[in-house]
């Protein structure tokens, strides 16, 4: 499969926006907080336009709430990734033209969604987890430093380049790239 990066949109911002106002609506609990992430919250970023949202609840029990209620949305529950990554519940906003074609919840590794089917990409935490901490540092980082965005810009452009088995494979192959942004946003923000 191939990675195919878009420039950065101003529309990013608005898509996040109605993500977020259906995602309020679903909970009704201002406790849960709800944070764009990814390289489409980075102004200046190319990135896969799929909008990354990560959402913050107070406690670990507080994860089957979101579940229950995301149940009936355009928001598919990997349930798959549950037992690698007990702490966080992903979600896929699939395009209406396709959730058809996709049951609520997968449940197997071999169900696929392409990326060109999806808006989103949901990833829920409890807010105490270093998950949540991590993915905001990240974010505000390379927003305000440019010599870091564009290295990890770099790093995306080439790794596109290459045919993957998977998303995640390609999200893997970037760890390091996003490691030493991450220890260096931690050593700048203690």
């Amino acid at each position: 499969m191939k990675i195919h990066l878009s420039e950065y949109n101003p529309d990013w911002k608005t898509q996040f926006r109605l993500h977020e106002e259906r995602l309020k609506n679903a909970f009704n609990d201002p406790s849960i907080k709800i944070e764009h992430i990814g390289s489409t919250s980075v102004e200046d970023l190319s990135a896969k336009p799929v909008i990354d949202i990560l959402i913050g609840v107070p406690s670990i029990e507080k994860l089957s709430f979101v579940v229950d209620a995301l149940a009936d949305s355009p928001y598919i529950y990997k349930k798959v990734y549950d037992e690698a990554l007990p702490f966080r519940r992903f979600f896929i906003g699939a395009k209406e033209e396709y959730l058809h074609l996709y049951p609520n919840v997968i449940e197997k590794e071999e169900v696929n969604i392409p990326h060109e089917h999806r808006t989103a990409h949901i990833h829920t935490v409890p807010l105490t987890h270093q998950w949540w901490e991590d993915h905001l540092l990240f974010r505000d980082h390379l927003r305000r430093h440019p010599e870091d965005r564009l290295m990890y810009e770099a790093v995306k452009q080439e790794l596109s380049k290459n045919d993957w088995k998977t998303g995640n494979e390609y999200a893997d192959a970037k760890t390091e790239c996003v490691l030493q942004i991450l220890n260096k946003a931690k050593r700048n923000h203690n």
